[in-house]
């Protein structure tokens, strides 16, 4: 695993925009996939990486299999795992790489995410929690607001999540 460069912004587009397409849009308004889509360009992303967006990168071999994104040290704004590596674990490793940097470097306490619907049970396995009922705006993806907070009691050592 490693942070991005901007020169991985065409690979992470790719990946994103496969899983995004494949898991995500097909529960979503057809009208929020064009918006959606378009923040995951090569563009989108190298200007993302270069504002200090951190992408967080997973290999198998020399092909990336997942990235995890962050800003501000505290909402997690993408984690896809390529269809072929799910179920193995990646998601968590992305995960906990995601919270352990941004608790280094920012003694980031608690972590936002707005979770697609289908996606809400992989974040609640890795501990999120909802934050409010699933919201859909007009146009725009329906996602489920939720927290994780660092130092609850769910994450603690020895804790079956």
């Amino acid at each position: 695993m490693r942070l991005a460069r901007p020169e991985d912004a065409r690979v992470i587009g790719v990946l994103a925009r496969r899983v995004v397409r494949r898991w995500i849009l097909p529960q979503q308004p057809e009208d929020a996939a064009g918006p959606l889509l378009a923040g995951m360009s090569a563009q989108a992303i190298r200007r993302k990486i270069r504002d200090g967006q951190r992408f967080h990168l997973a290999f198998v071999g020399d092909a990336l299999a997942g990235v995890a994104a962050i800003r501000e040290d505290s909402h997690l704004f993408q984690l896809f795992v390529g269809t072929r590596h799910q179920g193995q674990g990646m998601a968590r490793k992305l995960w906990q790489r995601v919270l352990k940097d941004s608790v280094r470097r920012a003694g980031t306490r608690y972590f936002t995410l707005n979770a697609a619907v289908s996606a809400v049970p992989v974040y609640l396995r890795l501990g999120f929690e909802p934050n409010a009922l699933a919201k859909a705006p007009p146009g725009k993806l329906v996602t489920v607001p939720m927290i994780y907070r660092v130092h609850s009691p769910r994450h603690r050592p020895g804790r079956r999540r």
